[in-house]
């Protein structure tokens, strides 16, 4: 939308890559140990670590090592809300067993 037709929208650009980042790598992480191990579902500690180790890598790692990256502190409740959906439409979700 932002390139083709010239829509801009900057909230959108801004907080949509941490709002789906953590429901990507732990959907990831779910499909692995799905694959693997038989597991159907992540435990709420295993979301909470993953969630906070990430963030503090995306947030707090990557503007130190790279100066092209920017600590946001928003980013952080982008990546709350990520993991919530996560929690609830993803892990929990079909097979709630």
């Amino acid at each position: 939308m932002q390139y083709i037709l010239g829509w801009s929208t900057p909230w959108v650009d801004a907080y949509l890559d941490p709002l789906l980042a953590l429901p990507i790598l732990l959907g990831l992480l779910l499909f692995e140990r799905r694959l693997i191990f038989r597991i159907q579902r992540l435990s709420l500690l295993e979301v909470c670590l993953v969630s906070i180790v990430l963030m503090l890598i995306f947030e707090e790692g990557f503007p130190r090592w790279e100066p092209a990256f920017v600590r946001d502190y928003y980013d952080y409740i982008a990546y709350l809300f990520g993991s919530v959906y996560f929690w609830y439409a993803v892990n929990l979700g079909p097979n709630k067993n």
